[in-house]
């Protein structure tokens, strides 16, 4: 494995640990993020405080568990493509999700510098749907 992919394959290692530390020491101060619209908070965060300070914490607050995991690495030099699938349960909800993804890093310097994200966001979509159903069920 290269050490473009090593570095990528050590981000989701740390992600999966909750390392918010070690994760930001991998990306590149002004590091561009882009997430699917339908993601929860999704768009395009740029430097490591938008991303780390902004995007994951509030898209993470819409989950009980939320899992990102990588299955196959394509080493393109500095871009690495990753294939994986994300799995999770939003809060106030059972209904756990599983949706395909291919992330897409570049990496120069031994730093990420940019992350692209595709993935279905329906049945995340649906799920968090199926939440807010049933908080509001509740509240009956």
């Amino acid at each position: 494995m290269s050490p473009n992919a090593e570095t990528i394959r050590n981000f989701y290692d740390a992600f999966k640990a909750q390392d918010k530390e070690s994760c930001q020491n991998m990306c590149a101060k002004d590091i561009e993020w882009s997430t699917m619209n339908g993601m929860p908070n999704g768009g395009t965060f740029v430097g490591k405080g938008a991303v780390f300070d902004k995007y994951f914490p509030e898209m993470l607050s819409n989950f009980e568990e939320f899992h990102a995991i990588p299955e196959e690495f394509l080493d393109a030099g500095e871009n690495i493509v990753v294939t994986g699938r994300y799995e999770g349960i939003p809060k106030s909800s059972s209904t756990r999700f599983v949706a395909k993804f291919v992330h897409i890093y570049t990496v120069h310097n031994s730093k990420i510098t940019r992350f692209r994200q595709y993935t279905d966001t329906k049945s995340i979509q649906d799920s968090l749907a199926s939440a807010n159903t049933q908080k509001n069920i509740t509240k009956l």
